[in-house]
């Protein structure tokens, strides 16, 4: 059984227009997002067809209304089951409430409280059209500045973010055991924030099948980041290995970053989740 799957950092609310255009002109099964403003993806599950999950990542407020920011799981088949796997310090549900400037580098430091952010592997348990299930998985992870030839963008600014490091590889750590409890058939999502090539992209490419093709060099929109031309492959999609990869598709011209869009085959063999 093949499906289609789109994996895509839609930047909130900044390109919805372009996202949705995309989703009517791929019709893909499944769209996993980061950065997904919750109003936007109930409005574009509505319109186009979808049911969902979401898991936010923080409370975007303002002086009129509040939002909830996060990453999103849409199928065009059933989801049969939704789950919620935080692995971030903090015990409660409840997203931090932050305002959106608080989300971005300024002068070259990171958000000082990114680390209180409710970082979840969300997981949709779903049906395909010949019975078959699939777990689909996605989430965002903490960006973590290091000393790295060639990318500026990521390098350490203060010593005292040497301890990012660390508090990157607890939750490295966390996601990697949940996702060793999950039976496959697995499809993982992400937008890491750390590029291949670097110990928190390739220790889980050791865990699932890297299903990105090795020649590209960047998933950073060469035009629409803040930052241009990151040669930076930090967005991922990654599978147990009874699913493999029919096509791999990078689309640019959307959002910050690129969007991956691939035709997927759970293998004939694999023992499905009931």
């Amino acid at each position: 059984m093949t499906f289609d799957i789109l994996h895509l950092n839609i930047e909130r609310d900044k390109h919805t227009d372009a996202v949705i255009e995309l989703l009517k002109e791929k019709n893909p099964h499944v769209v996993c997002f980061a950065e997904a403003m919750r109003s936007d993806v109930v409005a574009i599950s509505a319109q186009l067809g979808y049911t969902f999950a979401f898991s936010p990542l923080v409370v975007l407020a303002d002086d009129v209304e509040s939002d909830q920011e996060g990453s999103a799981i849409l199928s065009k088949y059933p989801i049969l089951e939704i789950q919620k796997h935080g692995y971030n310090d903090t015990v409660s549900a409840i997203p931090l409430e932050v305002a959106i400037d608080d989300l971005v580098t300024k002068n070259g430091e990171r958000p000082k409280n990114r680390f209180a952010w409710n970082y979840t592997l969300l997981t949709a348990r779903v049906q395909l059209g010949d019975g078959q299930t699939v777990t689909i998985s996605t989430t965002h992870f903490p960006v973590t500045d290091h000393s790295a030839h060639g990318y500026e963008d990521h390098v350490i600014k203060n010593l005292q973010n040497v301890d990012d490091m660390g508090h990157s590889r607890t939750y490295l750590d966390r996601l990697i055991t949940t996702l060793r409890s999950i039976l496959g058939p697995l499809v993982f999502t992400a937008d890491l924030n750390n590029p291949r090539g670097e110990y928190f992209y390739d220790t889980l490419a050791h865990e699932l099948v890297d299903q990105v093709p090795l020649s590209l060099t960047s998933s950073i929109d060469p035009n629409l980041h803040r930052a241009k031309d990151l040669k930076l492959v930090v967005d991922t999609i990654m599978t147990s290995s009874d699913v493999s990869t029919q096509s791999f598709d990078v689309i640019e011209g959307v959002s910050d970053h690129k969007a991956f869009f691939a035709t997927m085959r759970v293998n004939a063999s694999a023992k499905f989740n009931k």
